[in-house]
């Protein structure tokens, strides 16, 4: 089994971009929307923090050989993450196998830590590759 590991930069997580996720996603929970005297303490809701991750990934260069995202699973919110958070995450390739196409489905576990390596989220991500990567498939 491939254990190659890849760790992102980071992005602080500031009040402005929670209110735009949550405003863009149209959340409408009260934890997400509490009133304007405590809205610096609103969390990124937990799609919010999944977005984030994908995009420092991407940002990354660890998945530019990557075609699509086929599932995520498992997921697991740990923390809440709210401003003052920084982000960073942790991309560990597992099994892979090759499609009759040529292409690999390559397993990966997606960590996101806060600045002390605490873990916030874990996920398992399913993602349709091209080849090129070193993987276990044949």
């Amino acid at each position: 089994m491939s254990q190659s590991s890849v760790r992102t930069a980071a992005v602080e997580i500031t009040p402005e971009l929670i209110a735009t996720i949550v405003g863009t996603g149209g959340y409408t929970h009260p934890l997400f929307n509490p009133p304007p005297a405590d809205a610096a303490t609103a969390p990124l809701p937990g799609q919010g923090v999944l977005l984030m991750m994908g995009g420092l990934l991407e940002q990354s260069g660890a998945l530019d050989h990557a075609i699509a995202l086929v599932e995520l699973k498992n997921v697991r919110f740990l923390k809440m993450v709210s401003a003052g958070t920084t982000v960073s995450v942790e991309l560990v390739a597992l099994d892979a196998h090759q499609t009759s196409s040529g292409k690999v489905i390559q397993n990966y576990r997606w960590t996101a830590l806060d600045g002390n390596d605490v873990p916030l989220v874990e996920a398992h991500a399913v993602m349709l590759v091209n080849r090129h990567e070193r993987t276990d498939a044949p």
